[in-house]
């Protein structure tokens, strides 16, 4: 049962997006401790990793720093112009979502995947401590608006979710070791679960605006598809001539966002129609995980 939602799980994520918009209520209430939930996905991955392996990843400076320019500064000015070639109306919210750092769930993604862990963990942390400075300017460039989004009050939050449950995790390893042999096998299946809340809860919260736009909804959200199709691309080539686990490791890093963080961000500074659009992005964000992960099954050497 176990490795069957663990083999199938984007289809759990897929169910959780469209139960958030059935069930808005239910959602509401896990929304407010989404910040705790994302602790415990990180929390669980990095249990589950070989914390030795990491030295080989930093080993290679160039192909880390390669990979946050990508996240963090190509995406966002891609995704600006040809927001304003093909759909002008969301170039804003098409650079905020550009320039979101990797999720915080792309180390348990890329677990789940079967690839290089080391790849999205050490990304995930540099980018999120990169982003609320590069945030600020690009939409200061490119958008022509400040914002009031205050740099070390975002600094703070996304290092205590990511370095809170990297400590009590080290601390873990080294004081429980044989409990963490024992119940390793129960590690991805609760990070399925946790995924599942990080879905239905943001969506939940914004269902009213995605069922009441209906129309805009589907232009926005096959627009964004489309910019999704376009990244997995880019991600699985930035990791050319290396081995399936880090194409699969640098996919998931550059599409899959902290989709999480440019909701709240975008709902705090910005117009209810770029939030909107923002929101969207957890369609191909949930939805894409299926058809990648069955390209994988049929791709993978056997």
């Amino acid at each position: 049962m176990i490795k069957k939602i663990e083999d199938n799980f984007s289809i759990f994520i897929a169910i959780a997006f469209f139960l958030g918009l059935a069930f808005p209520g239910q959602a509401k209430t896990i929304n407010p401790y989404i910040i705790y939930v994302l602790m415990g996905i990180m929390y669980f991955t990095i249990l589950k990793m070989d914390l030795g392996s990491l030295s080989k990843l930093i080993m290679r400076p160039a192909y880390i720093i390669m990979l946050c320019v990508i996240v963090l500064v190509v995406t966002p000015i891609m995704f600006y112009y040809l927001s304003e070639l093909i759909y002008p109306e969301l170039s804003a919210a098409a650079l905020i979502i550009g320039a979101l750092p990797t999720a915080l769930a792309a180390s348990s993604l890329t677990d789940l995947l079967k690839g290089n862990v080391n790849v999205s963990l050490v990304t995930t942390i540099a980018t999120s401590l990169l982003a609320p400075f590069t945030i600020p300017i690009l939409i200061g460039v490119f958008i022509g608006v400040e914002t009031e989004a205050n740099a070390s009050d975002m600094l703070i939050m996304l290092s205590e979710v990511i370095f809170i449950p990297f400590v009590l995790a080290l601390i873990t390893k080294w004081k429980a070791r044989n409990f963490v042999s024992k119940t390793e096998q129960y590690f991805t299946v609760t990070n399925v679960a946790l995924l599942f809340l990080t879905v239905f809860g943001p969506i939940g919260e914004n269902s009213e605006y995605i069922l009441e736009n209906m129309d805009k909804t589907i232009s926005i959200s096959l627009y964004f598809v489309l910019l999704a199709v376009l990244l997995h691309i880019i991600g699985w080539y930035s990791s050319r001539g290396m081995d399936r686990e880090y194409k699969i490791g640098s996919t998931v890093t550059v599409f899959y966002n902290n989709i999480t963080l440019g909701i709240v961000f975008a709902s705090s500074f910005f117009s209810p129609l770029i939030t909107l659009a923002v929101v969207l992005y957890n369609v191909p964000w949930c939805l894409m995980l299926v058809p990648f992960q069955i390209l994988l099954k049929k791709s993978r050497p056997k």
